[in-house]
């Protein structure tokens, strides 16, 4: 019998999971008018038991409704704010001058806005004034979300693994029109995830950072943990970090060396980008490589209290977007009783 565990889990899961085509072109014909919103109802509600189901058969306790009631992982937030306006910049034109372009002549680039454009002049006096009415509209959604029983939440981020990227700081460093380092940045992005954060204390809020997850299974940025570990992880404030370790373009081990005794770290060791099933026994060799990178950190830190702070999980979500990655239902299964016997190997006994 498993003993009782607070999150994170043992065997954890990040975002996303694959959807059945049915609810794919269901929400695809409401989307172009040819059904009606009421038509995707139960077939969004009975792939979402469906799903539960097969979460729960695969032994994972972190369940969510793979994402099934949206059809990307962002998008329905900023849009149902008051007093925000959904603008389609398709439509006669981007107005290029909100953004800097790093990366001319490629399809998908980093595009930060350019200070004071996120908002109709007037709205607000600068863009700490902005920043921080977001951070409440977040608080306030959080709240919504504890009244509701909610006491498990992840936060999807795939803005702070920029970085990590030496191509985005070299492109910063060039960038004339930048106003401050990209330290500082980085500073400032703690300082404003922070006041998203804040939240009742028996609420465990965990932060995934993201490469990219796209269609076909792409991915945008790369680079090691180093330059951001120490800070990120004894700076912001969340309890759990959902970390991606699937590839050698997440770096090594080293940085979790940084991680202080009341964080812990979900190892993403199983990919979920592609079908290939890693080997068992590799991957709990690599999340005891991991723990005892954590324990180096440590005076008296032992193998033992560091697996204490360790969980594990695919890298990523399966379906960041409706169409999913490049790998089948059937693979996505086995990826995930995989992530189960991994954490029975190491932590037997625990969910």
């Amino acid at each position: 019998m498993a003993s009782p565990r607070s999150p994170p889990f043992r065997a954890e899961h990040v975002g996303s999971l694959l959807r059945p085509d049915e609810l794919v072109k269901q929400r695809y014909a409401v989307a172009d008018k040819s059904a009606t919103p009421e038509s995707l109802v139960p077939i969004e509600q009975k792939a979402i038991r469906d799903v539960v189901a097969l979460q729960q058969s695969c032994g994972i306790h972190s369940i969510t409704n793979g994402e099934y009631s949206r059809h990307q992982f962002w998008g329905t937030f900023f849009e149902t704010l008051n007093g925000m306006e959904e603008v389609n910049l398709r439509e006669g034109g981007y107005d290029m001058s909100i953004f800097r372009q790093y990366a001319p002549g490629i399809t998908r680039v980093y595009t930060p806005y350019a200070p004071n454009r996120a908002y109709v002049k007037g709205v607000y006096a600068n863009d700490d004034e902005y920043f921080a009415d977001v951070a409440k509209a977040y608080q306030a959604e959080l709240n919504i979300l504890y009244e509701a029983g909610l006491r498990n939440a992840q936060v999807d981020d795939p803005n702070l693994a920029y970085f990590c990227s030496e191509a985005m700081l070299s492109g910063w460093k060039a960038d004339p029109l930048n106003f401050q380092t990209a330290d500082e940045q980085f500073a400032a992005y703690m300082k404003f995830y922070n006041a998203c954060f804040e939240r009742p204390a028996d609420l465990h809020l965990g932060i995934h950072l993201c490469r990219g997850n796209y269609l076909n299974s792409q991915h945008f940025s790369e680079g090691a943990y180093d330059n951001i570990a120490s800070i990120m992880f004894n700076t912001l404030n969340v309890s759990t970090f959902y970390l991606e370790y699937d590839t050698p373009r997440a770096g090594g081990f080293e940085p979790l060396k940084f991680l202080p005794r009341n964080k812990n770290v979900v190892l993403g060791v199983v990919t979920s980008k592609f079908p290939t099933l890693e080997d068992k026994k590799e991957m709990v060799e690599r999340v005891y490589k991991a723990a005892d990178f954590v324990a180096e950190g440590e005076t008296t830190g032992t193998r033992e209290e560091a697996l204490k702070r360790l969980s594990v999980s695919p890298q990523c979500g399966f379906a960041s977007h409706a169409e999913g990655n490049a790998l089948g239902y059937e693979d996505m299964k086995k990826k995930l009783l995989l992530v189960r016997n991994i954490a029975d190997e190491v932590w037997p006994g625990e969910p």
